[in-house]
């Protein structure tokens, strides 16, 4: 056995490996509280068998999501509906129906039909105020602005 200041092999927590250690004390001939060469954190020796058990053992999985991850989930649901909505509108729509240019000066109603240059042809769902439309898209809900002068 190894005595205080000795190298012995030991799991490092921080490091999340088994790396070269030295020991700082000894309770009744055994290795009590080792210091990592690699980042100098103290802590409790492991000695190389326990690691080997936490590399092998199955990490399970999270069971919390993270705000951004619950998010983007969020976001990902939303889409499939918009599109999903967005080709219901689009089949249901006359062919006949006139198709506007989208600007920011103009003044959309309910159910009008634009076309963005960038987003393509959306559908007015709501006059949100007298400045701005949340219009349907194939890939989401945009709130828009109108009735702005340029």
């Amino acid at each position: 056995m190894p005595s205080v200041g000795d190298s012995i092999d030991a799991y490092c927590l921080k490091c999340k490996l088994l790396l070269d250690h030295v020991v700082l004390f000894k309770v009744g001939g055994a290795v009590k509280r080792v210091q990592c060469r690699t980042c100098g954190t103290q802590h409790q020796y492991r000695p190389a068998a326990q690691a080997d058990r936490k590399n092998t053992a199955e990490k399970k999985p999270a069971v919390r999501k993270t705000a951004a991850a619950k998010k983007a989930d969020a976001a990902q649901a939303l889409a499939g509906q918009a599109a999903l909505a967005w080709d219901r509108k689009t089949r249901e729509t006359p062919p006949d129906m006139p198709i506007r240019d989208y600007s920011l000066g103009e003044i959309y109603r309910l159910n009008d039909v634009i076309r963005h240059p960038i987003f393509g042809v959306g559908f007015v769902e709501k006059v949100v105020s007298d400045k701005s439309i949340s219009v349907l898209f194939s890939d989401a809900v945009r709130l828009m602005g109108m009735h702005i002068a340029p």
